[in-house]
């Protein structure tokens, strides 16, 4: 339960069941409730005075599993704290730290009977108790809040018409408490009692109330300094036994307070009878409230109830009247959400096959129609594209046209180009033709060219001066000879001289 489930709750309603008083806290106000009644919002809790408590720490081997702890202290509990097997109780436990080798348990225990008497108005006018704290639990709220310093031991007496009761806590923990036989209510009994007659109980509240111990009516306070002596000549035997039993050496502080208020004068008899530095029972809880003082149990009831709601297993919860969970984790709920799952689970296969039915039909009825849709866009852009295709292939015969215009006049001006800008005189070309023969002695009869072919016929006086020319031409003029052939080279029967037709193609 976290802050989720704090959230959920608009206000905290403390209840005293002992004095009938309860309390709602919100948003940091405190306010008396005049008339308790469930409302789902608030948050219920209450307490168990000590007096109808047994308490006692019991210790248990650690190789009990933890699911078997529960019957493990209650069995304990009846072997050593001597509990009438013929009666039924409560038991609530929380863990603490141990000095031996088994793990130690305070154990908290309430006849069954006595809850019953207790709370059966409570189930009666609200149903429900979400919180039953024991009150010697309830001051831990002090330490939570950091209003006390946890690493020294105290002690609280509380008055209150129900119960007195005497709790020890060391470093901020519960060590031990002991109801006193001299509650308020006992007070005002045994006040009579030493007085001989019977005084007006209100009268004798109020002017407690208002000038406590040190009264200035004589007689209330010669009777009441008999009464306190008498108290705290108890209290002393419960501070002798707490502190040989739990070996605490020295008590720092006791706080002295009761649902009245804070009680003057007190002081005096813890310093005279114990020994102990004492101060008022009365903390800044920050709340705010119209009375001059409400009874410090509703404070620290309402911190402790925050507290569970935070981390319920930091609390000893004795509430056997919880309000239902909500109605999905109920046994009911379960069972009716399950009958639920049951008859959707029967129905699902033929639901299945029946709904899938209509999903095809529709889905059939929206293909249809998306059909005829795309059949007329496709007529639309079937036609489209003839078009497309007609316009394209006389755009193909419109480009071959022109292509071949481009290309015969690309062809018209390579040749122009080629004329005015690469064209070889061929008077050049004879020229070069002419020196080579005259370098080898060579002569012609007849010369002719067409285009850049030339063919000389050659005349030498021996046929290796016309293979030399060959050669020289060829190596001489590579670059600018595409091709360079002499067909034959013959000897002439009438003379001594060699004939031979000389072929050059120039580039």
């Amino acid at each position: 339960m976290g802050k989720n489930k704090e959230k959920s709750f608009q206000s905290i309603v403390t209840i005293d069941n002992y004095n009938h008083r309860s309390y709602i806290f919100k948003s940091d106000v405190m306010r008396p409730l005049e008339k308790l009644q469930f409302k789902s919002h608030n948050y219920y809790t209450t307490f168990i005075a000590n007096k109808d408590l047994i308490i006692a720490p019991l210790s248990i081997s650690r190789n009990i599993e933890d699911e078997d702890v529960p019957g493990a202290l209650e069995d304990k509990a009846y072997d050593e704290l001597g509990l009438d097997p013929a009666t039924e109780y409560l038991f609530q436990y929380q863990e603490i730290a141990g000095d031996g080798e088994g793990r130690v348990f305070q154990v908290f225990i309430l006849e069954r009977v006595r809850y019953e008497e207790l709370f059966e108005n409570l189930r009666q006018t609200i149903k429900y108790v979400d919180l039953i704290v024991p009150a010697p639990l309830l001051y831990q709220s002090l330490y939570d809040r950091n209003l006390l310093e946890n690493k020294k031991v105290h002690c609280f007496l509380y008055f209150t018409h129900y119960d007195t009761t005497l709790t020890f806590y060391r470093n901020g923990e519960y060590l031990y408490s002991k109801s006193v036989q001299y509650s308020l209510k006992q007070i005002y009994d045994r006040y009579c009692e030493i007085a001989g007659k019977t005084v007006d109980e209100k009268q004798f509240f109020r002017i407690f109330q208002k000038e406590g111990v040190k009264t200035t009516h004589l007689e209330f306070q010669q009777n009441l300094s008999k009464l306190f002596n008498e108290i705290f000549i108890t209290i002393n035997d419960i501070v002798i036994y707490t502190k040989r039993a739990y070996k605490v050496d020295v008590i720092d502080v006791m706080y002295i307070g009761s649902e009245l208020g804070p009680i003057s004068g007190v002081d005096e008899y813890a310093q005279n009878y114990l020994g102990l530095y004492s101060r008022p029972f009365l903390f800044d809880f920050k709340v705010k409230s119209d009375e001059w003082y409400v009874d410090q149990y509703h404070y620290m009831l309402a911190d402790t109830a925050k507290r569970y709601l935070e981390d319920p297993e930091s609390i000893v919860n004795f509430t056997q009247n919880p309000r239902p969970p909500v109605f999905y984790k109920r046994a009911s709920g379960q069972f009716i959400l399950s009958l639920i799952a049951g008859i959707l689970l029967a129905s699902a296969y033929p639901v299945y096959y029946l709904v899938g039915s209509y999903i095809l039909d529709l889905k059939n009825y929206q293909l249809t129609k998306e059909e005829k849709q795309l059949d007329t866009e496709v007529s639309k852009y079937k036609a489209i594209l003839g078009k497309k295709k007609a316009e394209m292939k006389h755009l193909d015969s419109q480009i071959a046209q022109l292509k071949r215009i481009y290309e015969g006049k690309e062809r018209t001006l390579i040749s122009v180009y080629n004329k005015k800008v690469n064209y070889r005189l061929k008077s050049n070309q004879l020229a070069a033709l002419a020196e080579e023969l005259s370098k080898y002695g060579l002569n012609s009869d007849e010369m002719m060219s067409h285009n850049d072919r030339f063919a000389v016929s050659l005349i030498a006086n021996s046929d290796r001066n016309i293979t030399s020319l060959v050669k020289d031409v060829t190596n001489k003029y590579a670059s600018e000879i595409k091709r360079i052939d002499i067909e034959h080279i013959s000897a002439d029967e009438n003379s001594s001289l060699y004939r031979g037709v000389l072929k050059v193609d120039f580039k």
